[in-house]
C-alpha cells in the first residue's frame, strides 16, 4: 500500500507521464464516477474486491487516466462524499467483509480533493454479496472475473477465472 505522501510525490509525475504509466499491482488511479451515487457506491466496491484479490494496494479516486498534465489529469472527488459511507458501502456488498481505510488527500486542482482507499490484503476470493468479484494481477489493470460457483460449497475452492484481455 502506498501512503498519502508516496501518491503525493507521484502525482507530481502527472505533468509528465498519463496516470496509467504510475499504476502498479498495488496502485490504482481511478476516475470518481459522477452520473449517480450507486454507480460511484459500484465502482468503489469493484476495486476493493480487486485489490483485496490482488494482494492489497491503494486506489487513488478523483485521477484520470490517459492524460497528462496535473492540472488536465487530477479531477478530484466532490466534496460532499461521505467516506463513512463508502467504508459501509464495502462493508455490506462483500463477502467476506472488507473494511477498507479512507483517506482525502488535499490537491489544489480540480474539486481540490482526492479519496484514497486503502485495500488490505486477506484471503481470497473476495466477492460481492452475489458471488462475483475481479482481482488485479500485474500492470495497468488487467483483472481477472471470479466468481462463485456454489454458494452452498467452498466459494474458496469453486470460481472460475475469465481473463479479460490487456489493453494496447
Amino acid at each position: 500500500m502506498r501512503t498519502a505522501g508516496e501518491v503525493r510525490l507521484l502525482l507530481d509525475d502527472l505533468n509528465t507521464l498519463p496516470a496509467d504509466d504510475l499504476e502498479d499491482q498495488d496502485l490504482d488511479f481511478k476516475e470518481w464516477i459522477g452520473r449517480s451515487r450507486n454507480d460511484a457506491l459500484k465502482q468503489i466496491v469493484e476495486y476493493a474486491i480487486c485489490m483485496a484479490n490482488g494482494g492489497g494496494g491503494t486506489v487513488v479516486f478523483g485521477v484520470r487516466d490517459h492524460t497528462v498534465g496535473r492540472d488536465r489529469t487530477i479531477i478530484g472527488v466532490p466534496p460532499e462524499i461521505d467516506t463513512k459511507l463508502l467504508k459501509k458501502a464495502v462493508y455490506d456488498s462483500t463477502d467476506p467483509k472488507l473494511t477498507p481505510v479512507f483517506e482525502d488527500l488535499q490537491v489544489p486542482e480540480g474539486t481540490g480533493r482526492l479519496i484514497l482507499m486503502q485495500v488490505h490484503p486477506g484471503i481470497p476470493p473476495y466477492t460481492d454479496t452475489g458471488g462475483h468479484g475481479k482481482i488485479r494481477i500485474g500492470k495497468p489493470a488487467p483483472h481477472r472475473h471470479v466468481a462463485a460457483a456454489d454458494r452452498g460449497g467452498d466459494r474458496r475452492n469453486r470460481f472460475h477465472r475469465q481473463h479479460r484481455p490487456r489493453q494496447p
